[in-house]
């Protein structure tokens, strides 16, 4: 699952990260920002816990966030004074924004696999990521933008591009990861090209934490 930001404004409404997260960059908010996020993920992940539930969440990462070298000793004792392992943790970064600011990003991304955090490249196919660069990344997740996704059923083109990037990532011992996945068409097509994991709302819907463990009991029970 995928943790996302959503802020409850009570006049304009439902905010998404489009309309926060550009702003806390700019205003040096970003890592107080995320550091808000990701405990109240650990939160979650606890109380999933003691309903059985043993799931890894993906958070999302700023490229800002990867500036600060504290960054992996932080997530890491958070996680572990809540007893939960880094390895339950996926840390999301998209592509282009990781591209613009490699050199710095590496050690911190470096540090975090060593702490044992899955790190995922988001939005791939929209960067200017190429194998030379991803061979340099150490990552363990390709997640492949929805734009060569959906429709890549009826598509030849957006089929090719799909089959290719699920293709370049197990070619690269990495997890790939199909993100807007609406129909059971794109879903059956994932799984013949060997797609790992898929999420969109085929699957389900954006959800309060609270109404997951019901959800994935009727999943499980539709599915087996």
């Amino acid at each position: 699952v995928e943790s996302l930001l959503r802020w409850r404004d009570p006049v304009r409404g439902m905010l998404s990260p489009l309309a926060i997260v550009p702003i806390a960059e700019s205003h040096g908010l970003i890592e107080d920002l995320t550091l808000a996020v990701y405990r109240r993920v650990i939160e979650i992940l606890v109380q999933w816990r003691a309903h059985g539930l043993d799931l890894k969440v993906a958070v999302n990462l700023s490229a800002d966030n990867l500036a600060s070298l504290d960054l992996p000793d932080t997530l890491t004792r958070i996680a572990l004074d809540a007893g939960v392992s880094p390895s339950r943790i996926v840390l999301e970064i998209t592509e282009n924004r990781l591209m613009d600011r490699l050199a710095v990003s590496l050690e911190v991304i470096g540090r975090l696999r060593l702490k044992g955090f899955g790190v995922s490249i988001d939005d791939y196919g929209m960067g200017y990521s190429n194998l030379r660069k991803l061979k340099q990344l150490p990552i363990t997740e390709l997640k492949v933008d929805r734009s060569f996704v959906s429709g890549a059923d009826r598509d030849s083109v957006l089929r090719v591009i799909l089959g290719s990037s699920v293709a370049l990532g197990h070619s690269l011992d990495l997890t790939v990861v199909a993100e807007g996945v609406e129909t059971k068409e794109v879903w059956d097509l994932l799984h013949a090209l060997g797609c790992d994991e898929a999420q969109g709302y085929f699957v389900a819907r954006p959800m309060p934490a609270t109404d997951l463990p019901a959800w994935k009991q009727a999943w499980d029970d539709t599915w087996t």
